[in-house]
């Protein structure tokens, strides 16, 4: 999912860099209609909330924030394409796929991604309970990007 060199992204630890080139190998794989099932948000809104104000604090403001935006323009990109092509081509003349998920839906998935992302990046720095608030249904792509590096 990377592309060209100088990218913001590696300057991103060693290890965030490769769990999240292992969550981008998992997610390219994942069908686009499957989009909607991960637009689930995650647990209780107050825990949620205090998760992200604890991720912003270790995202920080220097160059690792250039590097998971970065991250999450990629991840974002790479979404929008695969749900636009799939619409596309012999798909869409013999209607053999259609776009189900509403705009609000699409708020939510990447919405849910971009926290997903932010999380397998951060993975070392936050714990179990506040990895579970934020991944929600990404918990078992993250968890496998994340404990193949550990093996």
């Amino acid at each position: 999912m990377r592309s060209g060199t100088s990218d913001p992204i590696d300057r991103l630890s060693d290890d965030a860099r490769a769990r999240l080139d292992r969550f981008a190998d998992a997610f390219e794989q994942l069908d686009s209609d499957l989009y909607t099932v991960f637009a689930a948000s995650s647990h209780d809104p107050d825990d949620r909330l205090a998760a992200l104000a604890r991720v912003q604090d270790l995202i920080g403001t220097g160059s690792r924030r250039a590097g998971v935006l970065a991250a999450l323009a990629e991840f974002r990109e790479f979404a929008v394409q695969a749900a636009t092509s799939a619409l596309g081509g012999a798909n869409a003349a013999l209607l053999t796929r259609t776009n189900v998920a509403t705009p609000e839906d699409r708020v939510r998935f990447l919405a849910s991604l971009e926290l997903a992302v932010v999380t397998v990046i951060l993975w070392d720095e936050i714990d179990a309970d506040e990895r579970e608030q934020l991944l929600g249904p990404w918990a078992e792509m993250a968890t496998h990007a994340a404990e193949v590096e550990a093996a």
